[in-house]
Formats: C-alpha cells, structure tokens, sequence
C-alpha cells in the first residue's frame, strides 16, 4: 500500500507498531507492574529495579549489535525477532519464578527494543523518499507516546486483576500487534532499505557532523530522566499537589508524546531537519527549567505536554538529520551509534540524578541539571553544522 509521494504506508504503520512493542509495551508498560509485583510478594523493591536496569542494558547492547545483527539475517528477519522475543518476555514472566529467569527476559525486551529501534525506524525512513521522511518518521515514533499512554492508563488497570493476567494480556496485545504487521516486514518486499542480509561495507571516515550528532543526543538524554523517573513523585509529594494530580500529568506527558512527532515531523518539512532539531531540543531545555517551579496547574501541565512532545519528537529529528549526514546505505549504523549513545548516557544520567536527588534531597536541583545538559546538546548539535561533509 503506497501512500502520497511514495510513502509505504503499511510499512510506516508496521514501524510504529515496532517501536510500540519494542519501546512503549517492553519498557514503559513495566513500571506500572511494579507495585503489583511488589505487593504480591514476587520481588523486593530493589530487585524490581534491578529488573528495570536490565531492561535498560539490553537497550544499549541491542543498539550496539542491531547493524550487525540485521546485516547478517536480514532486516525483515531481525525486526521479526525483536517482536518475538518482547511478545514471550511478558507471556513468559507471567508467574512468580526466580530473579534469575525475570532478569533473562528483561534483558532480552530491551535488546530486542533497541535492536526495533535501529533496524525498524532505519528500514523506514531509508525506504521512503527524502520529501516524505518527516511525515513517515512523525507516525513511526508515535508509537512510543502510544505506549506510554497505554502504560499510564490500561496496564495500572489490568494489575487490579492480577498480575498473572496483566502479563498475559500485554503479551496478547503483542502478539496480536506482531501478527498484524508481520507480512509488512517480507525480506523481498524491502527492497531499497537495506534489508538483505548481507554485512555492511566498512564505513568510510566518519564525518564530524555524525560524531557530534551522536554525542549530543546522549547528553539530550540525560534530559529525559528527569520526568521519566522523578516528575509524578516531585508533583505529588514534593510540591504537594497529590497523587491524583500527577497522574493526570503523566497522562499529559503521555498525549504530549503522540502528539510531539507529528509536530516535529510538520516543522521539519518546512525548516529543515537542522532547525527544527535545534528549536525542539530549545523547548524541552526551556521545559525542563520551568519544571524545577511548576507548582500548578497551567504550568505543570505545559512542562508536561511540552517534554512529553519532545521526548520522541527529538528521537525521530535526530534520526531524519542522520539520514541527511550520512549515505542511506549507512544510516542504519550511524542510527546505531546514537541510539546507544542515547541508551548509555540515559542509564548513567539516571543513576547521577538520582544520587544528586539522595544527596540534596529535592528534586528542582534535578530538573536543573538536566536543563543544563540540554543546552550542552543544543551547543554540540549547534555545531555539527559546521562539520558535515556529505
């Protein structure tokens, strides 16, 4: 199915179904989990965040491998796998068993999420023509606000059930998701998106443009912890506004994430990936240091809206501006490279910010911090201007 302009629109919506499952269902639908599983008396608190962390290393290892992985069984065959393995980590976790058997299956959602990532978005993007990257990249990256959306609204629901049944369930929708957009994903029919299964030729001197590109969406990364770990608990006990009203701000942040590619991809066809890179990653620094004073609703809610929208909106301009700066044969790797870029510095932001957080105490400090960060990127994207040499 062809779209306007060239645009395969089965293969676009079967791209956002991949970051959907590999992102939205395999890392965001696990923290509602949590106190359900807590409660239940399967983990400990701390070995519950254990379990989020491998999730998190398999990320980068899956952002790491996924050229290489797709360059030897095909892109097809490597996006199949990755929607496979996040389909059996909830069906297969969906009783108490030991730590051990929980971390195998964790670690292997968030490499088969970074391994969706690379090869699905790339394959995408690659496949569709230069006009109507925008618009494609905007529905793709969608499908991780869907997924926090889902996470924040249906899966606390569906632990009231049981947990048994709330693992079961998302590992349904995942399967049901995998089979829809399963022939999407034909060997054959990605032609033109390096999908055969074949190793990448040597990748020639590595532009400077791609290397600060890369750099720059790791410390922009630093700038997504603080709202993903910390803005409900700021909201709700810090500045006193209650449980109620925080969880209405995620669901905020949530409609801001759908929303943030189709704006992002919009400004882009008509800036330019460059510009419309830099104003987003303005707007979340600017987010990010209102939000260390948001204390009602007007302003908490645009803190909300504004960084849930960039959360994915920087994700999809990062990777459009990629597929400018390198051939597209290469953009797969060069994709790779900032995705785990983005995955490692995430891991190690969390970490720092949340020992700044137990050191001081309070949470604007945190926000602050990775306003900064924000602006360190905008400085380095800035820059890569000057550097590029294709």
């Amino acid at each position: 199915m062809t779209g306007e302009g060239g645009m395969r629109l089965d293969r676009v919506l079967a791209g956002a179904v991949a970051i959907l499952v590999g992102l939205g269902m395999a890392r965001f639908g696990y923290p509602p989990l949590v106190p359900g599983m807590i409660d239940m008396g399967w983990f400990t608190p701390a070995a519950a965040g254990y379990l989020g962390a491998a999730n998190l290393l398999g990320y980068l290892f899956g952002a790491l491998s996924a050229a290489w992985f797709a360059g030897r069984v095909g892109a097809a065959t490597a996006i199949r796998v990755g929607l496979l393995l996040v389909t059996l980590s909830f069906l297969l976790s969906s009783w108490a068993a030991p730590f051990l058997w929980f971390f195998l299956w964790r670690f292997l959602s968030g490499w088969a999420g970074g391994i969706l990532m690379v090869v699905a978005a790339s394959t995408v993007l690659t496949g569709t023509p230069a006009p109507r990257r925008p618009l494609a990249g905007a529905i793709v990256f969608s499908g991780a606000g869907v997924g926090v959306l889902f996470s924040a609204n249906v899966v606390p629901w569906l632990t009231t059930l049981s947990m048994s049944w709330a693992w079961l369930a998302m590992g349904v929708l995942c399967l049901l998701l995998t089979l829809a957009t399963w022939r999407a994903w034909r060997e054959d029919a990605l032609a033109g998106g390096g999908a055969a299964a074949q190793p990448l030729p040597p990748m020639r001197a590595v532009p400077l443009a791609v290397l600060l590109v890369v750099v720059a969406y790791g410390l922009q990364s630093v700038g997504y912890v603080p709202h993903t770990l910390f803005w409900v608990d700021f909201l709700a006990r810090e500045q006193g506004l209650g449980t109620a009203f925080a969880s209405f701000q995620w669901s905020v942040f949530a409609l801001g994430a759908i929303a943030g590619p189709f704006m992002s991809g919009w400004v882009a066809a008509r800036l330019g990936w460059y510009p419309a890179l830099l104003l987003a990653v303005a707007l979340m620094s600017a987010a990010l240091f209102l939000s260390s004073v948001a204390d009602a609703l007007l302003l908490a809610s645009i803190c909300s809206f504004v960084v849930g929208a960039m959360v994915p909106a920087l994700v999809s301009l990062t990777s459009g501006y990629l597929s400018q700066l390198v051939p597209l044969q290469e953009h797969r790797r060069a994709w790779g490279w900032a995705t785990a870029s983005f995955a490692l510095a995430q891991a190690v932001g969390g970490y720092a910010l949340a020992g700044v957080f137990g050191w001081l105490g309070s949470y604007p400090p945190v926000f602050i911090i990775g306003g900064l960060s924000l602006v360190l990127g905008f400085l380095v994207t800035a820059l890569s201007r000057f550097g590029r040499t294709v």
